[in-house]
């Protein structure tokens, strides 16, 4: 099963994105440099250590619930190799088949008139 056919099936339910929200709040972050780390086919402990942290703080991040600074997202780009991006987006709105009515024509959208400008933040050295 894919995730994002889990993410649908659970949206189903109510409450349920709501209380994964609370519990895990920064779950995009975590999902994102688990990922980074996983195509670098490393442990937590060897990810750790090229970045410069324990792994205990590596296994924060990867849990969604530990609050990454811009700074050590950025430390973790440089050590990497890779470009951080900050980007700002719209929510995607849910279609609500109420407001849909018999007879009368909608347009589809492009999908672009939800998404803002993207904010690119090269990852640079830290000042000690």
């Amino acid at each position: 099963m894919r995730w994002e056919d889990l993410e649908r099936e659970l949206d189903a339910i109510p409450g349920v994105r709501a209380n994964f929200e609370h519990l895990y709040p920064f779950h995009a972050e975590a999902i994102g440099i688990a990922a980074l780390r996983a195509d670098l086919e490393m442990t937590q402990t060897e990810f750790g250590q090229l970045v410069g942290v324990p792994q205990s703080t590596v296994a924060r991040l990867e849990s969604g619930q530990q609050n990454p600074s811009v700074g050590m997202l950025k430390r973790i780009a440089k050590a990497t190799g890779t470009e951080l991006v900050i980007e700002f987006r719209r929510p995607r709105r849910k279609r609500q088949a109420s407001t849909r009515r018999a007879g009368v024509a909608h347009k589809p959208s492009s999908g672009t008139a939800d998404i803002a400008p993207v904010e690119r933040v090269a990852a640079s050295p830290q000042r000690r």
